[in-house]
């Protein structure tokens, strides 16, 4: 299975700290994705991981197969971060 492009989207704090709002990124699976995105960024993006929400074409990636999740060319993938204020 060939590499697909998707188009890679960050919201908040997260496209502030990556300085960027979306790329593009070629990978199969969201777990081939994370590992490229964490080379290129390192700790700016590495760091919000564990309180971040992804969105593969609208889906949540916990309702979908989570690492595993296939890419196709052309995909959307979001990343949020939960939004806290008073």
């Amino acid at each position: 299975m060939a590499k697909a492009m998707v188009t890679v989207k960050y919201a908040s704090q997260l496209r502030k700290d990556l300085g960027r709002e979306q790329e593009q990124v070629r990978a199969r699976t969201m777990a081939e994705l994370l590992a490229e995105l964490s080379r290129r960024h390192g700790r700016s993006f590495t760091s919000w991981m564990p309180s971040c929400r992804i969105f593969v074409n609208g889906s949540s990636l916990a309702n979908l197969d989570g690492h595993n999740t296939p890419l196709a060319e052309g995909d959307e993938v979001v990343f949020l971060l939960p939004v806290a204020g008073g």
